[in-house]
């Protein structure tokens, strides 16, 4: 069962961490809203979902879903078929889950980003990853995501999809 007591303790942790990241960054960011491209993985094995921990700002030390920038010229879907292999070494199969605006003024971070979901194939291999970009890979189990500190807006879009699917 969800404890939602420990879900908004760790909101309140997550909280006082972006206020750190405000005060460090901020300045840096001032007056600019510069929209990035980006995209999300969502990958599912029985009732655990794939988080990676993320090694830069921002949000650095936060678990998130594999995914990243989209480049020049690359579509959503080659984008986050690109990102999974990069940070996980998984082979992936995206199907359109929904698309989500990540609005952080703190830290000068605006995104929109594309979730998918799908099959996948492979093993993990953390020894292929960036290790400046990627810290560390594992499955969590949905019980266990109230107590793991994961960044972005990340948390509120593996809860519609985990609703999506019952």
């Amino acid at each position: 069962m969800i404890d939602v007591n420990k879900i908004e303790e760790n909101e309140r942790k997550f909280e006082k961490e972006v206020e750190s990241l405000i005060e460090k960054h901020s300045e840096n960011h001032a007056g600019s809203k510069e929209w990035q491209k980006t995209v999300g993985a969502i990958l599912v094995e029985n009732t655990n979902v794939l988080l990676v921990k993320r090694g830069h700002q921002p949000f650095k030390g936060t678990w998130t879903l594999p995914g990243g920038h989209i480049n020049d010229g690359e579509t959503d879907i080659k984008a986050v078929i690109r990102e999974v292999k990069e940070e996980t070494g998984l082979d992936f199969k995206p199907e359109y889950f929904g698309s989500y605006e990540e609005t952080f003024d703190e830290v000068g971070y605006y995104a929109y980003i594309s979730i998918f979901y799908g099959d996948f194939k492979g093993k993990i291999d953390k020894k292929k990853v960036d290790i400046n970009e990627i810290l560390d890979i594992q499955w969590f189990d949905y019980k266990e995501l109230a107590d793991v500190k994961i960044g972005y807006e990340h948390r509120k879009i593996i809860e519609e999809y985990l609703i999506s699917q019952r």
